[in-house]
This record gives structure tokens, C-alpha cells and sequence, in this order.
């Protein structure tokens, strides 16, 4: 007969073995990093297990609303995450907003207006009434805040605007949590609301349905082909730089907190980064679907964007990792009208 200590040495070793052997994606999915869409790995566990999403209660607004964002971030992980939330407005949660064209809206700040909403449930507060200098974010559990634009920017009737999502959860370093997509806005101008205008309906400048050019689908192929020849010169000319950048953790941080003299700079080494062997080679790639923008009602937005999917394998050192990506396309604007330009990508690493 065996003895009880021999007894149990063999079941906790038939309990690792089980573990190890019947488990085995699961212990993959732990250890796996989240890594960006050139292979590189992102290591911080807030890039593993955050999530932050903005939301509006609808996309039209008349001039003078006050259009209120709802900024939620998730604990996606197994592990808890750790909030060290900054006094005072545009800090830890931050918005970030272009118009049609792509450019940034500067910051214009209401403080009287913001300081009448913190008298509500705005501020992070304890039992006493003092900030809360540490937030406790357990796995499923999400931390909400309402922010108002008008608090922030000015937005003019007549106005399209998409608007980004910005969180800061430590001071202490760079990083930052990008909102998962971008949303957009429209402000209605004075005349087409004299004139009942259908809502979320967006016509292009010249009136008509469809320019010359590259489709979006042939601009990500395109590419990425680029990226397979290791042509970089065609491969920047089909992104928009100052807006592709917030797709890379590493440099969006830098890059929104960046004075407009610095940005420069800082797109030159997003470039050259971009330019420079990736971690992953890619090897192969399919375009999956290209679908356009809709508004509320489900309509395709006249002059709106494309959302582009694609699939790809690369190979480094003898593995391989297939990516889906999405990437979000913008027609240009001036002497490349009826062009795309990609702004804004979204990597998955399915294997």
C-alpha cells in the first residue's frame, strides 16, 4: 500500500500536470503582451488589461447644447490596476477633437463653466471630502466620468468633428490609454436647422457621390505592399502622420502633451520608427472588408469614412503571428482630393 504522503505528491503532480496539458491557452492568453501593429510588444499591464471608451448620447447637436462625453475605463484583465487620478481639469482624463480636416482644436477653456460642474458628482472624492490620491480598479469593474465640450473647445455651427479620448492613469509616467474608437459630432448650422436638414447626412463639397482616385481598399493594399518591399517612401505617403501617430502608445502620449513647436520632431521619429525593421516581418496579408461609415440611422455618410479590414502573418525568428487590422481612412484634402489617407489603425493579434 502506498503511503498518504506519497498518495498526495501524486495527485498534485497529476493537478500540474492537468494544468499544464488541459490549460494550455489559457496560461498562452496570461503570459501574451499586447503589442502594436508593427509586432512591437507593449508591456505596461494597463496596454493588457485597460480599456477606455467614449460615448454620446447622440451625434447632432444645435449650437449652444451642452454635448456631454461619457468617458468610461474598463479593468478588461485578471489583475487590479491602479488609478492615481490629478487634481484639476485636462489631466487624467483628457479630449482630444479635429475638425473635417484634420486639424486640432485648440484648447479653449471655460472655467467658470467647469467649476459649476464640479460642485456636482464630478470630483473623485473619500468619505471626508478630500481627493482621492489612489483608485483600486478590480477585474470587470469600470471607473466613469462625464466631461462637457463646451468646458474645453469651441465648436462652431456647421461644424463635423471627430473626438478622441485621452487617460492618464499615473502622472508619474507617459503613458496613456487611447479611447478604443473615435467618435464623431456634428453641430448644426443655423440655416439647416431653419430648414429641417436630416440629421447625421454628410454631402460631400462637390455635391457628388463619388472622386477619382484610389479606392480605400486599394490605398491599404497599396500600403501595405509598400511595407512588404520595404518601399518606405510610398509607405508614409498613404498615412497621415500627425493622426496615425495616436494608433502607438509609445509616441501619442508625447504627442498630445507636445507643444505645437515640438510636434515636428516628434513625428520625425515616428516616422523613422515606422521606417525602421519591425519586430514582426510581415510576410503575407488579405484584405478582408472595407465598409463605410454610417450614421444613426444606418445610412452611408456622403464624403465619410472607410473602415478597412485586413489580415496578415508575419514571422520573426522562427515564429509566426497573425494580426487583424482595421485601419479608419480619411479622404485627403487640397491637390490629393479623391485620395485616402489612413489615420488611425486597430491591431489584433489572433495567434
Amino acid at each position: 500500500m502506498l503511503s498518504p504522503a506519497l498518495v498526495a505528491y501524486g495527485r498534485r503532480l497529476t493537478l500540474l500536470l492537468a494544468l499544464a496539458i488541459g490549460a494550455p491557452g489559457y496560461a498562452r492568453n496570461l503570459d501574451l503582451p499586447e503589442r502594436d501593429a508593427r509586432g512591437d510588444e507593449t508591456v505596461d499591464y494597463w496596454s493588457r488589461y485597460a480599456r477606455a471608451e467614449l460615448a454620446l448620447e447622440r451625434s447632432l447637436f444645435r449650437g449652444g447644447d451642452d454635448i456631454a462625453v461619457r468617458f468610461r475605463v474598463s479593468n478588461t484583465g485578471v489583475r487590479a490596476l491602479r488609478i492615481y487620478p490629478q487634481d484639476g481639469p485636462n489631466r487624467t482624463w483628457q479630449l482630444m477633437v479635429t475638425d473635417r480636416q484634420g486639424r486640432e482644436l485648440p484648447l479653449e477653456f471655460n472655467a467658470a463653466s467647469y467649476a459649476r460642474r464640479e460642485h456636482g458628482n464630478q470630483r473623485i472624492e473619500d468619505l471626508y471630502g478630500s481627493p482621492v490620491r489612489e483608485v483600486i480598479l478590480q477585474p470587470g469593474e469600470t471607473l466613469e466620468r462625464m466631461l462637457y465640450l463646451n468646458d474645453f473647445f469651441r465648436l462652431s455651427p456647421g461644424g463635423e468633428y471627430r473626438l478622441i479620448g485621452y487617460f492618464y492613469p499615473d502622472a508619474r509616467n507617459e503613458f496613456v490609454v487611447r479611447s478604443s474608437v473615435t467618435l464623431s459630432l456634428r453641430i448644426r448650422s443655423a440655416q439647416s436647422a431653419a430648414h429641417g436638414a436630416a440629421p447625421g447626412r454628410f454631402q460631400a463639397p462637390d455635391g457628388s457621390a463619388q472622386q477619382m482616385g484610389l479606392s480605400a481598399e486599394e490605398t491599404v493594399y497599396l500600403f501595405l505592399s509598400a511595407e512588404m518591399q520595404r518601399n518606405w517612401e510610398n509607405y508614409l505617403k498613404y498615412v497621415e502622420l500627425s493622426r496615425y501617430i495616436t494608433s502607438y502608445d509609445r509616441f501619442s502620449s508625447r504627442f498630445a502633451r507636445a507643444q505645437e513647436a515640438e510636434r515636428p520632431s516628434i513625428l520625425e521619429e515616428f516616422a523613422a520608427y515606422l521606417c525602421g525593421d519591425p519586430a514582426d516581418r510581415l510576410r503575407r496579408f488579405r484584405i478582408l472588408s472595407a465598409e463605410p461609415e454610417r450614421d444613426e440611422d444606418g445610412a452611408t455618410m456622403m464624403d465619410g469614412r472607410m473602415f478597412v479590414r485586413a489580415s496578415a502573418l508575419r514571422e520573426a525568428e522562427g515564429y509566426s503571428a497573425q494580426y487583424e487590422y482595421t485601419y479608419t481612412l480619411e479622404r485627403a484634402r487640397g491637390g490629393e482630393a479623391g485620395f485616402w489617407k489612413i489615420v488611425q489603425v486597430e491591431a489584433r493579434l489572433i495567434r
